[in-house]
């Protein structure tokens, strides 16, 4: 082979290598994908320190109504899970916590309201009195609220063959009061009757009446002439055979759901009608529903009021809160016997 030849395979050789690597570059360039650049990136972005990281501030969209405050009185309680034993596990916290406000209590200290010149006793002179709580006296079965006049019978039988003595409102208060020189009856009983229905006349007075006891009802003068309520004859007939009758409110009202001004109202009102169509001081008062609260028994104070019962339960003693004083409710479907023993438990 010549050299002229050799040349030309040289030269031919070296442009088809030329070529052949022209054309794998221009392959190579159309060929890379942008899965490539991502891998890449996510190698980069793995190998990145978190702390070189930049965070990203995503701006907050508006919404369409403005959050509203929860109610104050909501109590968020979590569901418990089903099919968990609770015991064994933390009980979930909510997301969010709202704190209620406490109720408003009823209670008042023993001290923070005395009469008028009684001062509160001493442990050593304590005085503790039965106060019985009735309503009406009718039959009417399944109503605990009211007693059958042979069930009344039979216990007021009981209080005389056992030497109870059933006392007026004014023999009450000088044994609260632990009046000097004042004697003491052989186990002295306040009955009272709430609300003022017509059969006090018509059942309780009569069996009263058998055994010479005294009684005081607290009454509703708005309630008068309503039926199945005395009416004022009948209010001065129970007064002239030896009740006391004392305010239960002008409409036997929920007081606490009352403003200060309406429980003033049916506080006094009652009242001045009792003293206006009956003629006789009436201080004492009785809380209707057994419900009051500080705004009530602050009234009581201001306007003269000397004591006050409620519906708890127990011998009323001079140690407790003269306007929260309590009282032994009876059940008319309970028996004699519970009746006893109630009468010798309380204490």
């Amino acid at each position: 082979m010549n050299v002229r030849k050799k040349r030309f395979l040289f030269y031919t050789l070296l442009a088809g290598v030329f070529t052949l690597l022209f054309l794998l570059v221009i392959s190579a360039l159309n060929s890379s994908t942008a899965p490539i650049h991502i891998e890449v990136q996510a190698e980069e972005l793995i190998q990145t320190p978190l702390s070189a990281l930049v965070p990203i501030e995503v701006p907050s969209l508006p919404l369409d109504k403005p959050e509203q405050p929860l109610p104050a009185q909501v109590d968020i309680i979590p569901t418990p899970m089903p099919s968990v034993q609770m015991d064994m596990i933390p009980a979930p916290t909510p997301s969010v916590q709202v704190i209620t406000a406490p109720p408003q209590t009823t209670s008042v200290t023993v001290d923070t309201y005395m009469p008028n010149g009684v001062v509160a006793p001493s442990a050593s002179s304590k005085v503790s009195i039965p106060v019985l709580n009735y309503h009406s006296v009718t039959i009417d079965p399944g109503n605990v609220v009211v007693i059958s006049p042979a069930k009344l019978e039979a216990q007021m039988k009981y209080l005389h063959d056992h030497g109870y003595t059933p006392i007026s409102l004014a023999t009450f208060i000088n044994l609260i009061e632990n009046k000097s020189g004042f004697a003491a009856p052989d186990k002295p009983v306040l009955l009272t009757f709430d609300d003022g229905y017509v059969d006090n006349v018509e059942e309780a007075m009569p069996i009263l009446a058998k055994y010479k006891f005294p009684a005081t009802l607290f009454m509703s003068p708005g309630m008068v002439e309503d039926a199945g309520y005395l009416n004022w004859e009948q209010a001065t007939q129970l007064q002239e055979a030896g009740w006391d009758i004392q305010p239960h409110g002008m409409t036997h009202p929920h007081l606490p759901k009352l403003s200060a001004e309406q429980q003033a109202y049916e506080i006094t009102e009652a009242r001045k009608l009792i003293e206006e169509k009956l003629g006789t001081q009436a201080d004492v008062f009785c809380y209707p529903y057994g419900e009051y609260n500080q705004t009530t028994v602050k009234l009581l104070k201001e306007h003269g009021f000397r004591y006050a019962f409620t519906i708890d339960q127990g011998y009323t003693t001079n140690q407790q809160s003269p306007y929260l004083l309590k009282r032994l409710f009876i059940n008319g479907e309970e028996s004699l016997k519970v009746f006893i023993n109630k009468l010798s438990k309380a204490n």
